[in-house]
């Protein structure tokens, strides 16, 4: 008779409490629904807010994911208080447990935190080319943890982003355009303003050479073999290598052309026997 009394009890309880278990449910529905759009309208308006910015992809992408994991965030809380759990409670062994995980990854969380910051100040970019520590390559991903750099001789180098806040970065790529430098030899039997006459018009015959800033063309050393004459010249960032190559060669065939020689190392070589020059033989 008890347990017959137990069981009508529990269906009458279970009963005054199916209202309140089907509202809880639609509430956590609605909620989830909610933050679901929330999220995806959120983050499609900070993403075209910051695409009229200056932001790196990597930091616009860090932000957008905030967002999104900020709103789930919220809701998550809002749901589990709707069905009775204690929150307060709850977020402050989440604090401790993250804590604990933060003290464990804290080699991580360093790198985290550079690749933000290099990110949000755009020290590079995927594409540029780049020297650190003695490294040169081009940037092929960037992430929040490391940077891959793929190196002239197609080797892949992985670079921890604490490691690249700490050193200095050069970017061959920040700017359109890059000045190139280079030493022509001349022999002493030659004139020098002829020579870089030529030099001059070669450079305004190639296609690839700017104009502006000027290009320079004079001796810079007088050297033991010859007079060396100094190239500078400004090149689109693309032709920094091959323009020079490009010079060298043109200038070659011009100097050919025109009589001009390069120098080369020359030694006079005087035989002695007993103190007696001996003259060399013809």
């Amino acid at each position: 008779m008890d347990i017959m009394l137990s069981s009508s009890a529990l269906m009458s309880k279970a009963i005054e409490l199916l209202p309140v278990l089907v509202t809880s449910l639609i509430t956590v529905a609605i909620t989830i629904v909610l933050a679901a759009i929330a999220s995806r309208t959120l983050s499609q308006l900070v993403g075209a807010a910051l695409a009229r910015t200056k932001l790196e992809a990597l930091a616009t992408q860090f932000i957008k994911t905030v967002v999104r994991i900020a709103v789930y965030v919220i809701a998550a809380v809002a749901i589990l208080g709707t069905i009775g759990v204690d929150t307060t409670s709850l977020l402050a062994a989440l604090g401790a447990a993250g804590l604990a995980i933060g003290l464990a990854l804290r080699d991580s969380l360093s790198n985290l935190a550079a690749g933000l910051v290099l990110a949000f100040q755009g020290t590079f970019k995927k594409g540029d080319t780049i020297e650190v520590s003695g490294i040169v390559g081009t940037v092929t991903a960037v992430d929040l943890l490391t940077t891959e750099l793929q190196t002239p001789d197609n080797r892949r180098v992985t670079i921890p982003n604490g490691k690249l806040m700490n050193s200095d970065i050069i970017n061959f790529s920040a700017y359109d355009t890059r000045r190139i430098e280079f030493i022509v030899g001349i022999s002493y039997e030659d004139d020098a303003a002829e020579a870089a006459g030529i030099i001059r018009h070669v450079i305004a015959e190639a296609e690839f050479c700017l104009d502006q800033p000027e290009p320079i063309v004079g001796i810079d050393t007088l050297a033991d073999f010859g007079q060396n004459l100094l190239v500078r010249v400004w090149v689109p960032s693309e032709f920094v290598l091959s323009g020079k190559l490009m010079l060298l060669d043109r200038i070659k065939k011009a100097f050919d052309d025109k009589g001009v020689t390069i120098p080369f190392p020359r030694y006079e070589v005087h035989q002695f026997q007993d103190g007696i020059l001996i003259p060399p033989q013809q």
